[in-house]
């Protein structure tokens, strides 16, 4: 096989591995599953915050492990970890046994997140097709949502035969991600002979992300931000959808329509951001955002639902434009590092907010807590988004 048909096959590999690590067939019914065995929905908060915590920890380290000692042995790592994760899941059934599970697919994710983006970038590079990057980060995003919702609907099929049966098969079918892994092939772009490596180096990298790059500082503060944002009412759904009278029945179906709107959404990321431009598409999804938390706060009722489809076309369509701004904009050599500092961002704001919202949802109802993610998240996403606009404005190249 020749150079240019293994980086080829490296696309369409990192397709698979996407599609068997977002087929979540527990997703649907995870909170209701933490519920069933005794935990509260700060609890639920906590261990996000944990998983998110672990990822804080590993997040970096895993991103310049990724761009000094390689991409394929990074994601062999991740996917192994993440397979361990759910094996730990099939045979917990408490809060000690769901944090175990949460550690270590907290690891693997980290170094999946960001080594997968930055392979499909660099892979296109040495294929000369880095022009199509946005496009094919949107499909990568869009394989791994139509998996999830499939695997949604199954899920709640599996479920209503037992609630613990998605978690076996979830660690069955996460298995064919590790020989995956192992047919991709190294992509030479970010190799720098004669770098010197070591926590220096790693300070150096995000150094220039805080410090010196002015355009990234405040552009991944607002993507951190929203990220957040639908990461944290993503964990208040199933609740809220019970508390408005949606049967249990369907909440494997709506998770899959949503997931794939999701889909359809990045698929359509880059058509999005060209007729409307990067920046004003950003700023229509945080005010979406917003405006959708206010509107499901303030009226607790069946016909809300539909607003739930706002969260949904924000990660299809943010998470590509993102990803390419720092894809273009980053020397291919830190670039995973800096696809990780992203992500570290979007935990550490959740870690920071996540619990107490979920303390407020237990104290004074998910309607309130929705209401004060609105302000929470909405108010500080607009002020880096204009600060992120004029520092383009005023600090260009």
């Amino acid at each position: 096989m020749t150079r240019a048909a293994q980086l080829q096959r490296n696309i369409t590999l990192l397709r698979l591995i996407k599609v068997f690590g977002m087929a979540m067939l527990t997703i649907p019914i995870i909170v209701i599953y933490y519920r069933h065995h005794g935990l509260t929905m700060q609890d639920v908060m906590w261990l996000q915050a944990i998983f998110g915590a672990t990822m804080i920890a590993i997040e970096i380290p895993s991103g310049y492990f990724s761009d000094v000692l390689g991409r394929r042995r990074t994601m062999i790592i991740g996917v192994s970890l993440t397979v361990t994760g759910w094996a730990f899941y099939a045979v917990a059934g408490s809060f000690s046994g769901f944090l175990m599970a949460e550690l270590l697919l907290g690891m693997g994710l980290a170094f999946v997140s960001g080594t997968d983006s930055a392979m499909l970038y660099d892979t296109l590079s040495e294929l000369g097709q880095s022009q199509t990057a946005i496009y094919q980060e949107g499909r990568l995003l869009a394989m791994g949502n139509f998996s999830e919702a499939g695997a949604a609907v199954a899920g709640g099929l599996l479920a209503s035969v037992s609630m613990h049966l998605p978690f076996v098969v979830q660690a069955v079918i996460m298995l064919p991600m590790i020989p995956l892994a192992w047919m991709l092939t190294e992509p030479a772009e970010h190799r720098n002979e004669g770098r010197q490596v070591g926590w220096r180096d790693i300070y150096d990298t995000v150094a220039h992300v805080v410090i010196t790059d002015y355009r990234l500082r405040w552009m991944l503060l607002t993507a951190s931000l929203l990220g957040a944002s639908t990461l944290t009412v993503l964990w208040m759904y199933q609740p809220y959808w019970i508390l408005i009278g949606v049967p249990v029945g369907w909440l494997g179906s709506i998770w899959a329509a949503g997931n794939v709107l999701v889909g359809v959404a990045s698929l359509r990321a880059g058509f999005v951001a060209k007729r409307l431009g990067e920046k004003r598409t950003i700023g229509v999804l945080i005010t979406l955002a917003a405006a959708s938390m206010l509107v499901i706060g303030l009226w607790p009722m069946i016909w809300v639902l539909p607003m739930f489809a706002a969260f949904y076309l924000i990660r299809g369509i943010a998470n590509p434009i993102f990803t390419s701004r720092i894809n273009k904009r980053v020397d291919a050599s830190r670039r995973a590092t800096v696809l990780s500092v992203r992500q570290l961002g979007v935990r550490l704001v959740f870690v920071g907010l996540a619990p107490l919202i979920g303390a407020l949802g237990d104290a004074e109802g998910l309607p309130t807590a929705y209401i004060a993610s609105a302000a929470i998240f909405g108010i500080p996403a607009l002020a880096t988004f204009v600060v992120w606009v004029r520092a383009v404005r005023n600090h260009p190249g």
